[in-house]
């Protein structure tokens, strides 16, 4: 009899399909793959755990998977992996032990992405300013390089850019994970209370961040998305980029260099801790606790987290940040990816974490703080207004799975 396995990731993954051939042809196992645009990835993920599940292999979203992990619905790895010495180490650990309870691992991490400032090196050159280390340094900077370019003539131009739009997956990778946590961010209130948003911290944080929008970002900031802001910057609009060292990668890939820019890539800029934060966005796969393949699905997973299947990843599908540390290190991974991509991103994993809190409703409260974030960016609001109406939504839920 023929099993087949219902798997489901990301549309931004294409090389997966090619591999599932050869998977198939080694264990008879056949697949079905759906590739998901990111918006319907988000939502149809958090609904896929039922009786019967929806797919049979998964790789949501840390925030979906904590959320299914409070419920119980995840098929528990770790004695599969112990049987057949699959190397859980090799992960990296930031991310692999956000998806362990009792001692149980749950998830394996697919990738280890981190927030980076992406900046136009030839710019900083001409004018003389220095590559910013702390956010203080990157307003300044930021907007001394807006003026000078626009001194030029160049009136279509900004100091910086990144995703301003709404939502957990959109603003929310940036301020969850790097801006509120550099500042000092404490959301933790308690075991089932509802997590804290507005405080000191958070309000000087989105204060800060507004203005830095407001002076040298683009005047649709609050709503622009992480697409649009890569756009502009590969256009020439943009002097500093925050995104994930992944889109860097990207931005090459689709051509960076025959537009005649120089570009660099630095650790994220720091706060008022003196740490810096540059997040860890850990998507995982992961079984439902339902399916009726479990064991063929992990075949799967076993397959597509194995090194080599990360290196081919990394080398021909696009995936810069793997969470395989054997893959970060392997001489076919350094052929690929310069020198300085792979300093910065090496010692972005040193304080890589989990920011975005790893609670039930976690993506929910993305999109409540997102949605106050973007009311603040774009002047509707004071960053103090925008948190209160904030916290006020966020202390009339429920924050645990019971029902």
């Amino acid at each position: 009899m023929t099993v087949t396995v219902r798997y489901m990731q990301e549309e931004s993954f294409t090389r997966r399909a090619e591999a599932l051939a050869a998977f198939t042809e080694q264990t008879g196992i056949e697949v079905t793959i759906d590739l998901l645009p990111a918006e319907r990835f988000w939502q149809e993920s958090r609904a896929a755990f039922g009786d019967p599940p929806s797919w049979d292999l998964l790789v949501p979203d840390e925030a979906i998977v904590a959320e299914q992990l409070h419920r119980g619905t995840l098929e528990p790895l770790g004695r599969r992996a112990h049987r057949d010495s699959f190397e859980l180490d090799d992960f990296l650990q930031a991310g692999i032990d956000a998806f362990r309870a009792a001692d149980m691992v749950y998830a394996v991490p697919y990738a280890a992405k981190c927030n980076v400032l992406i900046y136009r090196r030839d710019v900083l050159h001409r004018y003389g300013l220095p590559v910013p280390a702390t956010w203080e340094e990157l307003r300044q900077i930021a907007r001394a390089a807006q003026a000078a370019l626009r001194a030029e003539g160049q009136v279509e131009v900004y100091g910086f850019a990144s995703s301003g739009r709404p939502g957990y997956g959109h603003n929310f990778s940036i301020i969850g994970s790097t801006l509120f946590p550099s500042w000092g961010w404490h959301w933790n209130r308690g075991s089932g209370q509802p997590p804290r948003v507005e405080e000191p911290a958070t309000i000087d944080a989105l204060a800060f961040y507004a203005a830095l929008l407001h002076e040298a970002g683009p005047p649709d900031a609050a709503i622009l998305t992480s697409a649009d802001a890569r756009r502009l910057f590969r256009e020439g609009k943009v002097v500093f980029l925050l995104d994930i060292a992944t889109e860097l990668a990207a931005l090459h890939r689709d051509g960076l260099a025959g537009t005649g820019y120089r570009v660099g890539i630095a650790r994220v800029p720091t706060g008022p801790t003196g740490r810096p934060e540059p997040g860890l966005q850990s998507p995982a796969f992961c079984i439902p606790v339902t399916s009726a393949v479990k064991d063929e699905a992990w075949e799967l997973l076993k397959f597509l987290a194995s090194h080599e299947e990360m290196v081919q990843d990394a080398i021909a599908g696009g995936a810069a940040e793997p969470a395989r540390h054997s893959v970060f290190t392997a001489d076919a991974y350094a052929a690929v990816y310069d020198p300085e991509f792979r300093l910065v991103v090496g010692d972005s994993r040193r304080y890589a974490r989990i920011n975005r809190p790893l609670i039930p409703f976690g993506f929910d409260l993305g999109e409540i703080v997102g949605t106050a974030a973007a009311a603040a960016i774009a002047g509707e609001m004071t960053a103090a207004e925008a948190l209160r109406g904030a916290q006020r939504t966020v202390d009339a839920m429920r924050w645990t799975t019971s029902d």
